[in-house]
């Protein structure tokens, strides 16, 4: 018992149990044995007040002083020190005292031997070798019976056989008890698992929150979760600050904040504002606001996700980003972008002028005159970029479309792009048969066609070729630029047309360039509604395809005629 005490210890039985296992070992046993002890004293004065013979029978009081003995034994014996089953010899000897006194008032009380259910209640309980403890429950008390009558010489079987009534009995008290113990013990056991998960899920949830509060509160972004009445259950300390510089007070309620503004700097009311939006079920991202006011405001882009639940909108997560480096930055360089073009333009207005005079005068040789042109066409390609950089800054690129002829276009961008292939010892190739109508943009176009073709150089080591391609596709004109050059990962074709991106070849190469050639190429063919497409395999070369749409392109094109020939090629091998 003391063994399955100190088990049943550690699963933290409630009330009575938990006090009983918590005792030591030697206060356990005389506890246990305290029961008979008690049973036994108020036999002796039942005895002594009633049966005044009995109680000077010498037998009686041999199994008095021997379950003295035994109550004594339990409360010194050092149980702790000893197995576990050591402590079963005590209700295994109470038999013997209980037999004496049973014996002893066979003829006066008969009820005595009832006494043994209390050492077999404890055997059984004990949870201690089970087998072992349901047989002495049955040969036990069988002894304490049959005993007697084989020492008095008795040869009867039917008085064995009446004596065995109470061995049965208590055999089958002491399997009642075992299975009542063991019933116990595995819901002891199921409402440990229990607890012990319950524990372990209220460790790991509070392990996940700490984690959670420690991630909230590094990083930058203000964070706030609110529930379906507004009300905030969960703000980092970014987000915090954030509700400080928009004279939002601990503890205020609703959802209006004092000093909070919209991208303009007027003030935003409170049913506009991103917190209310949230706990309205709105969805919104990329919310520019300003908070705070003085020197001291902030700008930040905020986003508000809903929570859906079974009944509707159960709360929402709003994030706060503070993007006030970011627009200040974006605002000096539009600002830097503007003067520098400013700066540009006078020189380009006077460049020219000056070369529309030579080009009027009389007596220029043709190769000046063409060399004058060439000087005008880079010069309104420079006055295009520099009106690209004030577009960019404005964000509105322009679009003048009128009727050309897109083979020239491409006759001229390999005429400018030859001395560059040359350099380069590559061969350009001009595939385009004759005349190309369209309607569009020659200046941006031009322009578009430069930048794919200096790419195509660029990118193709000598011996390599590059080809261009025009022709109408229907109501389109389809331009190629091919290349047999370094081509690109296919991931990488992806991002192309960002803004001021490159390659990681590009950039381990140290290959001339800032990125923007493509992203600006894209953008003119997007302003005649236009797409282009990109494919590339790493070592074999790309392929860049604009479709510009022109259903009329009508008459009137200007173009230098030139009769179909084979691919006009620069070859520089």
């Amino acid at each position: 018992m003391g063994s399955n005490g100190g088990a049943r210890a550690h699963l933290g039985d409630p009330g009575s149990r938990r006090f009983f296992y918590e005792l030591s070992p030697r206060a356990r046993v005389a506890l246990s044995q305290l029961p008979l002890t008690a049973a036994t004293v108020l036999v002796a004065l039942m005895v002594i007040a009633w049966h005044p013979g009995l109680a000077s029978d010498p037998l009686f009081r041999s199994g008095m002083l021997a379950h003295a003995a035994m109550f004594i034994v339990a409360c010194v014996v050092p149980w702790e020190r000893l197995p576990p089953g050591a402590v079963l010899a005590v209700p295994l000897l109470d038999f013997v005292p209980i037999g004496m006194v049973r014996l002893a008032g066979i003829e006066t009380i008969i009820q005595l031997g009832v006494l043994t259910v209390i050492p077999v209640v404890w055997l059984a309980w004990s949870g201690l070798h089970p087998r072992f403890c349901l047989a002495m429950s049955f040969l036990g008390p069988l002894l304490m019976v049959w005993l007697p009558l084989a020492l008095a010489g008795t040869v009867d079987p039917a008085q064995y056989a009446d004596v065995t009534v109470l061995p049965v009995m208590m055999l089958a008290t002491a399997a009642v008890v075992r299975m009542l113990s063991s019933s116990a013990a595995a819901q002891q056991h199921a409402l440990a698992r229990a607890r012990d998960g319950l524990q372990e899920a209220l460790d790991a949830l509070g392990r996940e929150k700490r984690l959670l509060d420690a991630v909230l509160d590094t990083v930058g972004v203000g964070v706030q979760a609110v529930d379906a009445t507004g009300r905030t259950v969960l703000a980092n300390r970014a987000q915090l600050l954030n509700k400080a510089l928009a004279g939002r007070t601990p503890g205020a309620k609703g959802n209006s904040w004092p000093r909070i503004y919209g991208r303009n700097g007027a003030p935003m009311d409170p049913e506009v504002q991103p917190v209310a939006r949230a706990c309205r079920g709105e969805a919104f991202a990329d919310t520019v606001v300003r908070l705070g006011q003085g020197p001291g405001q902030r700008i930040f882009s905020t986003s508000g996700t809903p929570l859906h639940g079974p009944d509707g909108i159960e709360g929402a997560v709003v994030a706060f980003t503070d993007v006030t480096t970011l627009v200040n930055a974006l605002a000096v360089r539009d600002e830097f972008l503007n003067n520098v073009s400013h700066e540009l333009r006078t020189p380009l207005t006077s460049v020219l002028g000056y070369v529309e005079m030579l080009q009027e005068a009389q007596g220029i040789p043709a190769h000046a005159r063409r060399g004058l042109e060439v000087v005008q066409r880079n010069a309104e390609r420079l006055q295009r970029l520099v009106d690209d950089l004030l577009s960019a800054a404005a964000g509105t690129p322009d679009h003048r479309p009128r009727p050309v002829d897109a083979a020239e276009l491409v006759r001229l961008a390999v005429a400018t792009a030859a001395p560059l292939a040359e350099a380069g010892q590559l061969r350009l190739l001009d595939r385009t048969p004759g005349p190309v109508p369209a309607v569009l943009d020659p200046v941006r176009i031009a322009q578009a066609l430069d930048n794919l073709l200096s790419n195509a150089v660029k990118y193709t080591p000598p011996g390599g070729e590059v080809a261009i391609t025009a022709s109408r596709d229907g109501d389109s004109v389809v331009i190629e630029v091919a290349d047999t050059g370094i081509g690109m990962d296919p991931s990488e074709t992806q991002s192309l047309f960002s803004k001021f991106y490159r390659t990681e070849t590009a950039r381990r190469t140290a290959i001339p360039g800032v990125g923007l050639g493509l992203s600006i190429t894209k953008a003119i063919v997007e302003a005649h509604h236009g797409t282009i497409t990109c494919t590339s395999t790493t070592g074999r070369g790309t392929v860049f395809v604009v479709h510009l749409p022109d259903p009329a392109p009508g008459s009137g094109y200007r173009h230098t005629p030139r009769p179909a020939q084979e691919p006009t090629a620069h070859d520089a091998r």
